[in-house]
């Protein structure tokens, strides 16, 4: 993991970060309070968002993650690039859960595709960015090569 500064990424890195942290606002997650927003960047360079939707039931709760994997893969296009993930954490990384990794990775193109990890504060302006790769943060993943 390292932290950048903003102007530390390309400008469709910048725009990705912009997009997750508006799509945030628009979580569901009147249980939790643990708002997250996702911008993904497809081989075809379009930009794809999700949000978190939560159910009283956990288990059938959306990630955000997730959401924009189904928004790009609606689309037709089954390979991200980058992906970028803002959430509010007091402390740590805002990284991706488990569940999220392993459906990060299996779109991905590679174990290089980017994270990039957006930590908000309570007002939900950037605390820090920090950029990893899926293979890094998920470095023994399951993906379709297992099946061969």
């Amino acid at each position: 993991m390292k932290k950048v500064k903003l102007s530390q990424l390309s400008a469709v890195e910048r725009r990705l970060v912009q997009k997750a942290i508006a799509v945030r606002k628009k979580a569901y997650a009147p249980f939790s309070h643990y708002k997250c927003g996702a911008a993904l960047l497809d081989v075809k360079n379009k930009i794809h968002v999700g949000c978190n939707i939560e159910t009283i039931d956990f288990t059938l709760t959306t990630h955000a993650e997730m959401d924009a994997i189904n928004d790009m893969i609606k689309t037709g296009v089954f390979k991200l690039k980058t992906l970028a993930v803002a959430l509010q954490a007091a402390n740590g990384f805002a990284l991706p859960c488990g569940l999220c990794r392993q459906k990060i990775r299996e779109f991905a193109v590679g174990a290089d595709a980017k994270i990039l990890a957006i930590n908000l504060d309570p007002q939900g302006k950037i605390r820090h960015v920090s950029v990893t790769t899926i293979g890094h943060i998920y470095p023994l993943s399951f993906t379709p090569d297992c099946l061969v």
